[in-house]
């Protein structure tokens, strides 16, 4: 059976990971972060979005303005429904020697065989404003190697002072699923 050390399932929960592994299946999955700055401002384009949908009906508008708006408001909330959908549903699931990942809504399904690996790459990301301290960002993204080519299967970040176990949560992660695809 695999066993995941309890502290690899606190960093996960840092990570927004959510971790289920046994004999059979291993399956990894991105919970959603509503405490999150990004999908907070998922939240707020799909509230932009509603509002520039419903305010040029509700006030007396030309129609050139309904038209704008609407459409402006359609695109904001299809990306912000899009983006939290992904969100909610990337992952990767391993079960009877099938690996089925879905990354940026895409649903792949792939027979594992022998020349297939997982390898892990690691990217710091620094966003930085004016009179500001900025933002750094750990990426740590999981890909499926086979035949020279990389498919990424799994991404998450974490604030660039959690690192360290950024880093330990890829390795263990890469191990495991290593591991599953024997």
């Amino acid at each position: 059976m695999t066993k995941i050390n309890d502290d690899i399932i606190k960093i996960a929960d840092q990570a927004f990971l959510k971790i289920l592994a046994d004999d059979k299946v291993l399956v990894i999955k991105h919970k959603i972060r509503l405490s999150d700055k990004s999908t907070l401002g998922m939240l707020f384009f799909l509230l932009g979005g509603i509002f520039l949908i419903v305010v040029p009906y509700s006030k007396t508008s030309t129609e050139v303005s309904k038209y704008i708006g609407l459409i402006l408001g359609l695109f904001l909330l299809v990306l912000s429904i899009l983006t939290l959908i992904r969100q909610a549903n990337d992952g990767i699931k391993i079960r009877d020697g099938i690996i089925s990942f879905r990354h940026n809504l895409k649903l792949k399904t792939i027979h594992l065989n022998g020349s297939i690996k997982v390898k892990m790459k690691i990217e710091v990301m620094k966003i930085r404003r004016r009179e500001t301290k900025g933002s750094d960002f750990i990426i740590v993204t999981h890909f499926l190697q086979a035949q020279n080519k990389e498919t990424p299967i799994l991404k998450f970040q974490m604030d660039n002072a959690n690192a360290e176990n950024a880093k330990k949560l890829g390795n263990e992660l890469t191990r495991i699923i290593n591991a599953k695809f024997r």
